[in-house]
């Protein structure tokens, strides 16, 4: 009988443990967190709040995305900004989510989209177009939140040549007016020369899984990239490069397997404020 009452405890043990690690999985997977960031400058003249959403890959937090779309009214945008990858190459049913999302928000905010390597699809575009989202495919536009006045850039890369230099797309910044780039990946040497203030990325997922004090698990074909990865590691949050910041979204969904661990889906909220 003894033996029976021990075989029983450790069997409950164990289904316990499983039990608390479909917990976690779940959790840090499948939660959503907010990221608040703040950035000053004398070129702003009123607090301009934006939302940027990232590496949706296709996912729902409840139905129809109602948790995500209630979290960020909230947050009470001036503007939304879409940084690519919110479906999966191939995932019509991800590409509908996305397309619903964006335009459901459009809506309520001004919603300023580039693609990613898998959402680069001129139909998909279109759609978000004719939805009154704004898609930015190496365009700019200026807009006025308040007294407030942006340029905002967006290009449509899913890959960088040696020589890819924004000069050739765009004319400079005007030094007097808060420029913001939108690109889905990160390219920091480059958008530093180019002389934003401000670039917006997402595509490292922050590297799905980060470990304490190790950071991410992968990173640009670099496991344990802390220790092993030759160069600048820019995975996740915010950058000072020179005169410009760069922030960068871990992103909201998962590629290729559904698992994040000290990295929840993150909407992150950047606050602008003046000097």
């Amino acid at each position: 009988m003894g033996k029976k009452r021990k075989g029983l405890w450790a069997l409950l043990l164990v289904v316990m443990f499983l039990l608390a690690c479909v917990g976690l999985w779940w959790f840090q997977t499948f939660t959503l967190t907010v990221t608040r960031v703040e950035i000053t400058s004398s070129k702003i003249k009123n607090t301009v709040k934006i939302v940027q959403l990232t590496d949706l890959h296709g996912a729902s937090f409840g139905n129809d995305n109602q948790s995500l779309i209630q979290k960020i009214a909230k947050e009470k945008p001036d503007l939304v900004v879409s940084t690519g990858d919110m479906y999966t190459n191939g995932d019509d049913m991800g590409k509908e989510t996305a397309l619903q999302l964006l335009s459901q928000l459009a809506k309520s905010y001004p919603v300023y989209v580039v693609n990613g390597e898998h959402d680069n699809d001129d139909a998909y575009m279109e759609a978000l177009r004719q939805n009154h989202v704004h898609v930015l495919q190496d365009q700019m536009e200026t807009i006025t939140v308040g007294e407030t006045t942006l340029q905002l850039y967006g290009i449509d890369n899913v890959y960088y040549s040696p020589i890819f230099s924004l000069a050739k797309e765009f004319d400079p910044p005007k030094t007097n007016i808060f420029s913001i780039l939108l690109a889905h990946i990160p390219n920091p040497a480059v958008f530093e020369s180019f002389g934003v203030d401000l670039a917006i990325s997402g595509d490292t997922h922050g590297g799905q899984v980060r470990l304490p004090w190790i950071g991410p698990l992968y990173y640009d074909g670099s496991w344990f990239p802390k220790f092993t990865y030759d160069g600048e590691i820019w995975d996740k949050g915010m950058y000072q490069i020179g005169e410009m910041e760069l922030f960068i979204s871990s992103g909201l969904g998962n590629y290729p397997v559904p698992i994040r661990f000290g990295n929840r889906p993150e909407i992150a909220v950047l606050t602008l404020t003046p000097d």
